[in-house]
């Protein structure tokens, strides 16, 4: 097992696949670290492809990223619930994804996830998804429309770690929509992090592509 990266950082995926390929493994399980279902799952999987032209006897296999993951669901509802409970209602979630530009702004596992977590919640909570930085549509536009409908917001980003997104685009977002709405409840959540949770979603992830090879 090794860590590659899509961006910015080394090893790439080829170099980090070389490494395994010298070391005799005939079969390679690609899975992305990823909450999303857009633009980098599609890098994930084109770099894939390009292992299997590098090298044809090698066998691989590319596992799904986490958005839809039965487990994740119940593991942001339970964040939400911390923040939330003891505080006045009406309630609102505003579930925040990182931005991008593919497919219309891969909007559609978000919507979802948020509706499963307002669900979970209970109480008649209102829910919205934002994108971090320029959106459509950003937490200033979502946020102020779900406070209109609540008195106690969670801004609950989908992000992994306390990365550039979260410094330079949530934070401060969130920080404005307080200012701008004084009379209201907004409070934020941390990223997702290091959770025993999220390892079990990868190791199932990377399972049901096994399940699914030769023996």
């Amino acid at each position: 097992m090794t860590v590659a990266y899509l961006e910015a950082l080394r090893p790439t995926l080829p170099e980090a696949a070389r490494a395994l390929v010298s070391a005799g493994v005939d079969r390679l399980v690609v899975q992305p670290l990823l909450l999303g279902e857009g633009q980098h799952w599609r890098e994930a999987e084109a770099l894939a492809e390009g292992l299997r032209r590098e090298w044809p006897h090698l066998d691989v296999v590319t596992g799904r990223p986490l958005a839809r993951h039965p487990s994740l669901s119940p593991l942001l509802a339970e964040r939400a619930l911390a923040l939330l409970e003891g505080y006045p209602g009406p309630w609102g979630l505003l579930l925040v994804k990182a931005y991008t530009r593919f497919n219309g702004g891969d909007m559609g596992w978000a919507r979802d996830l948020a509706n499963e977590v307002g669900r979970a919640l209970g109480r008649d909570c209102a829910v919205a998804v934002a994108q971090s930085g320029a959106g459509p549509p950003t937490i200033a536009e979502a946020g102020a429309a779900l406070l209109g409908q609540a008195e106690t917001v969670a801004v609950l980003p989908c992000l992994l770690f306390r990365g550039k997104i979260w410094a330079q685009d949530v934070v401060p977002a969130v920080e404005a929509l307080r200012e701008r709405h004084p009379g209201k409840r907004i409070l934020l959540s941390g990223p997702i992090g290091i959770d025993a949770t999220l390892v079990e979603m990868l190791a199932q992830r990377v399972r049901e592509v096994l399940a699914g090879c030769p023996k």
